[in-house]
C-alpha cells in the first residue's frame, strides 16, 4: 500500500500483506468492546460494504454498533454525482506551478458552492521556496487528504489566488460516488509520504476514481512523475467526463470589465475604490458606462476585502454604498459581460517533449537532440496554457558537431521557472524567473566548455493589444567551471523580451540580454534572440531561432530549426 500511517492497518503486516489484513479486517468486524465510531466497521466503512456484499455477510451475526460521526457526515453531503475540478497553475507559488486538482463531491443541493470538496494536499508550514521544494521532492512532508466546503476552495482560488477553475462533471453513478465517499471516510486524517513529482495531489486523488469504479486502472498509466494535467487527459481518455465548465478567476473578471472601460472611466473606478469620488460624483456619459464602473468597483471591493486590505465593517460600508448606486440604474441586459472562454488545458501540448534539430553556428554545423519531462516553455504553442508562463524540469540537450569532435552535452535544464505577469492598473504582479543547470559556455580561451548556471532574475511586464506581452528584467549569471581562470564568473544585467501571438497557430519570441561580469572573470556577454513558433497540431510543432551573440569578444551567429513531438 502507498498509505505510510499504520493506524490505516489492522494486522501489523498489514501494509504488505493483503491476506493478513483481510483476516484482521472481518476479526475486527466480530470484536464487541467498542460499540461506538471507534469500531472498526465505523472507522472502516468501505471496507464493511464491500465485505457484506462479496461474503454476503450476515448482519445479525454481528454486534450492534452505531456509527454516529460517519452518519451524520454522509447526511450531510448526501453525495449524487462528482465533478474532478482543474485550478490552473499559480506559477507566482511554487507550491501550485503545475496546477492542482481536487473532486466536488455534490449532492441534492441548489448551489453547487454549498457542495463538498475533497482534496489531498502536503501538510507544510515552509516559506522558504528551496526548503519546500527540496523536502517536497524527497517526501519529507505529509499528505492528507480533507473535505471541506466547495466554495472555501473558490474563495481560496478562484478568488485569491485569482486562479481559473475548470469543472468536469462525471459520469459515475450514484453508487460509486457513495463508494467513492466511504473510501474517502477510511481516509480522514491518514497520511502518506508526500512527494512532488509522483506521490503528489493529483495521482493520490485517481485512486478516488478507482474505488468508486474498480474497473479502472488509472495510476496504472504513470511512472516517475506525475503532472495535474496528465491525470486530467488520463480521466477524460477513459470517458469518464460528460461535460465541461469554466469559472473564471476573480482577476479574469475583472481584467474583462476593465476591458470594457475607456482610461477616464477606469479612473472613476479606481476614484471610487480609493473613496476619492463617489458613486454619485461619476460623470461618465456612454449607455452603460456608469453601470460598467460600479460593477467594476463593487468587483475591486470584494477583491480587497478577500486579501484582507478592508475590514469586515469597512467592506460592508463601501460594497453596500456601490450597490445601492448600482441598484438604481435598472438593468444591465444591454451590457455584453460574457468572458470569452480560453482553450481547455488538455487541449494543450503533451507535457513532455522530444526535439530534433538541425543548426549553424559560428560557421559549423550540427545536429542536436533534446527530451524535455516537463511541462511547457515560452517556445511553445501557447494553447492551453497561461500565456508568458514556463516551467521546465529535467531538460536534457544532447548535440553533434561533426567538425568539432562528434557528440556532447549541450546542456541540462534541472529546474527553468518564467512567470511574465502584465501589470494594468488593477494589478502590480512581479515577474521573475529561476534557472538552473549545466550549460556549454564561451570561457577565456574562446571555446565553449560544460558549467554549471545559476540565472535568476525579476522585473515587470506589460500587454499591449498590438505589441503583445513584453517585459523588462534584471538578472543575475552566475557560471561554475574548469574553463575559467578563477573558476567561476558572475555577472549581472537587464532582459528585454516580447511574446506575440499572431495567429492560433503561429507565435513570435523575441528576447535579448547582456551581462556584465565583474566578479571572478571579468568580460560582457551579450545575446539576441528571435523566434518562430509554428504550430502544426496539437502535439507537433516546428521552432525556427536566429541568434547573435558576443562573449569574451567572440562573436557568433546562430540559425536552428526544430521539430518538436508532444507526448
Amino acid at each position: 500500500s502507498l498509505i505510510d500511517d499504520p493506524r490505516f492497518f489492522l494486522s501489523p503486516d498489514g501494509e504488505k500483506n493483503p491476506g493478513n489484513e483481510l483476516a484482521a479486517t472481518l476479526t475486527g468486524f466480530f470484536q464487541e468492546d467498542k460499540t461506538d465510531d471507534s469500531h472498526p466497521r465505523c472507522r472502516f466503512v468501505a471496507r464493511y460494504e464491500w465485505l457484506k456484499n462479496e461474503l454476503n455477510i450476515d448482519e445479525s451475526q454481528l454486534p450492534v454498533v452505531s456509527c454516529k460521526e460517519f452518519d451524520e457526515a454522509y447526511s450531510r453531503i448526501r453525495p449524487k454525482s462528482a465533478v474532478l475540478v482543474f485550478p490552473a497553475a499559480y506559477v507566482n507559488g511554487p507550491a501550485s506551478t503545475f496546477g492542482h486538482t481536487l473532486i466536488r463531491i455534490d449532492g441534492d443541493y441548489q448551489s453547487k458552492l454549498l457542495s463538498y470538496a475533497t482534496t489531498y494536499a502536503a501538510y507544510a508550514d515552509d516559506t522558504n521556496g528551496i526548503l519546500y521544494a527540496f523536502k517536497g521532492i524527497f517526501g519529507y512532508y505529509k499528505g492528507y487528504f480533507t473535505i471541506l466546503p466547495y466554495y472555501e476552495k473558490i474563495k481560496e482560488y478562484n478568488d485569491l489566488e485569482q486562479r481559473d477553475i475548470w469543472e468536469y462533471r462525471l459520469n459515475l453513478t450514484e453508487d460509486e460516488v457513495s463508494k467513492m465517499l466511504l473510501h474517502l471516510w477510511e481516509l480522514r486524517d491518514i497520511y502518506s509520504d508526500y512527494y512532488f513529482f509522483d506521490e503528489n495531489c493529483s495521482y493520490s486523488l485517481l485512486f478516488m476514481f478507482e474505488a468508486a469504479r474498480p474497473s479502472l486502472r488509472l495510476t496504472d498509466e504513470f511512472g516517475s512523475w506525475v503532472i495535474p494535467i496528465d491525470t486530467l487527459r488520463a480521466v477524460k481518455n477513459e470517458g469518464l467526463v460528460e461535460a465541461v465548465e469554466y469559472r473564471p478567476s476573480k482577476g479574469t473578471k475583472i481584467r474583462h470589465l476593465a476591458s470594457l472601460l475607456d482610461e477616464r472611466a477606469q479612473s472613476s473606478t479606481i476614484g471610487v475604490v480609493a473613496k476619492t469620488l463617489t458613486p454619485e460624483e461619476i460623470k461618465e456619459s456612454a449607455p452603460g458606462e456608469k453601470i460598467k464602473v460600479l460593477d467594476l468597483a463593487s468587483e475591486l471591493i470584494q477583491l480587497r476585502y478577500n486579501k484582507k486590505e478592508l475590514t469586515k465593517e469597512e467592506y460592508q460600508k463601501e460594497f453596500l454604498n456601490v450597490l445601492m448606486a448600482r441598484s438604481r440604474l435598472g438593468s444591465s441586459t444591454d451590457v455584453d459581460y460574457n468572458i470569452p472562454v480560453p482553450k481547455k488545458p488538455e487541449e494543450g501540448h503533451g507535457s513532455s517533449r522530444l526535439s530534433l534539430g538541425l543548426g549553424l553556428k559560428g560557421g559549423e554545423f550540427y545536429q542536436e537532440i533534446r527530451y524535455r519531462a516537463a511541462q511547457h516553455e515560452l517556445s511553445d504553442p501557447s494553447g492551453g496554457y497561461i500565456e508568458g508562463s514556463e516551467i521546465v524540469f529535467f531538460s536534457m540537450t544532447v548535440r553533434n558537431i561533426p567538425a568539432d569532435g562528434g557528440v556532447r552535452l549541450e546542456g541540462l535544464d534541472v529546474i527553468d521557472i518564467v512567470s511574465i505577469s502584465p501589470r494594468d492598473r488593477f494589478f502590480k504582479p512581479t515577474s521573475w524567473k529561476v534557472k538552473t543547470g549545466f550549460l556549454q559556455k564561451t570561457t577565456p580561451d574562446l571555446d565553449e566548455k560544460l558549467v554549471y548556471n545559476l540565472n535568476p532574475g525579476g522585473g515587470v511586464a506589460f500587454k499591449n493589444d498590438k505589441i503583445g506581452l513584453y517585459y523588462f528584467m534584471v538578472e543575475t549569471d552566475l557560471n561554475v567551471g574548469g574553463g575559467y581562470k578563477d573558476g567561476y564568473s558572475i555577472g549581472i544585467g537587464p532582459s528585454i523580451g516580447v511574446i506575440r501571438e499572431i495567429t492560433e497557430f503561429w507565435k513570435m519570441n523575441l528576447f535579448a540580454n547582456a551581462f556584465y561580469y565583474e566578479l571572478g572573470d571579468r568580460h560582457k556577454g551579450y545575446k539576441v534572440t528571435g523566434q518562430q513558433v509554428v504550430r502544426l497540431s496539437q502535439n507537433n510543432s516546428l521552432n525556427l531561432d536566429l541568434s547573435w551573440m558576443r562573449d569574451f569578444d567572440l562573436e557568433q551567429n546562430e540559425i536552428k530549426l526544430n521539430w518538436n513531438v508532444y507526448f
